[in-house]
């Protein structure tokens, strides 16, 4: 995590536009949506990819938000929190949220935008292990973008201790990057020598079943690639416009592994190499209830 994260903040804010987010968009419909993918010949080219990206982040918090039904004076933990995007997003809606990264770049960027945005009394991003964390009872967990980090190995473990630091009646909304079978296959010689050492994927069954296997209760599972071929795309565009600047930042050597990297992923996830899988799910009272509507309460 520190070997790719702590490149510098700099290289970071060149392509992922304004809300410092790594991880898959959720795209608002328009005139691009066509069946089975995207029209992406209507995409957006250079710097006019910022605009729909930082829209698509904000509606990507959005999602998650609604679908762990957060509401002021609920308690969230996002655990691999970046810079602090769903953190910020929560706590400006009167949500008390702690996130915890392992990279020092992320923690030092998120709580300055945390002191400029005045949620000191909600929000927090910590230098600290997932395991590591003391507070238990929280209303809602979300893991955005970490699971790939994890191994497969370790699965049952994490998600029994998110089981353990949610209340009963508490969610979770794990959200990351799978393979279309549940073979156990790492993220291939490339990302693995120069992007995520020991990155490792699987299908979303595999998450679905570790999940169930601890006691959640898996209440809606959806499939967001076509959502993060765009935003690949998009961060590249963004790249691409600041070129010479990256490579000042980093040297051409470390530009080109991200752009290489980047592209790459954008052609995998359009041909269903790799997908994004969304799993939600919720901590049973002990009467087996779950205190959720029967119906999907979150608009898509």
């Amino acid at each position: 995590v520190q070997r790719h994260y702590d490149v510098g903040n700099d290289l970071y804010e060149l392509f992922l536009g304004d809300s410092m987010t790594y991880t898959c968009a959720y795209y608002p419909a328009d005139e691009s949506d066509t069946p089975g993918g995207w029209d992406k010949r209507q995409w957006a080219k250079g710097s006019a990819a910022k605009e729909p990206l930082d829209r698509a982040q904000e509606n990507k918090y959005r999602l998650v938000f609604d679908k762990l039904r957060l509401t002021d004076g609920d308690r969230l933990l996002d655990v691999g929190c970046g810079w602090g995007g769903m953190v910020r997003y929560a706590a400006a809606r009167g949500v008390k949220a702690i996130g915890v990264t392992l990279s020092e770049e992320q923690v030092a960027w998120g709580n300055e935008k945390i002191r400029e945005q005045g949620l000191e009394e909600f929000a927090e991003v910590r230098l600290m292990d997932y395991r590591d964390v003391p507070e238990t009872g929280f209303d809602a967990i979300s893991a955005i973008g970490v699971l790939e980090h994890v191994g497969r190995r370790q699965y049952e473990e994490f998600f029994q201790l998110m089981y353990g630091r949610l209340r009963e009646g508490g969610r979770m909304l794990n959200h990351c990057i799978t393979r279309p079978t549940n073979e156990r296959i790492n993220a291939g010689k490339f990302i693995g020598r120069y992007i995520f050492p020991d990155g490792e994927l699987t299908g979303s069954g595999t998450i679905v079943t570790r999940m169930q296997d601890v006691g959640f209760d898996v209440h809606h599972e959806e499939n967001l690639r076509f959502h993060y071929q765009r935003t690949l795309h998009d961060w590249c565009e963004l790249l691409a416009e600041n070129w010479d600047e990256a490579v000042r930042i980093v040297g051409e050597g470390t530009a080109r592994l991200f752009g290489l990297y980047m592209a790459g992923s954008e052609w995998g996830f359009e041909h269903n190499i790799v997908q994004l899988h969304q799993v939600l799910a919720v901590k049973p009272y002990a009467d087996g209830s779950t205190g959720l509507p029967v119906r999907q309460w979150w608009e898509s």
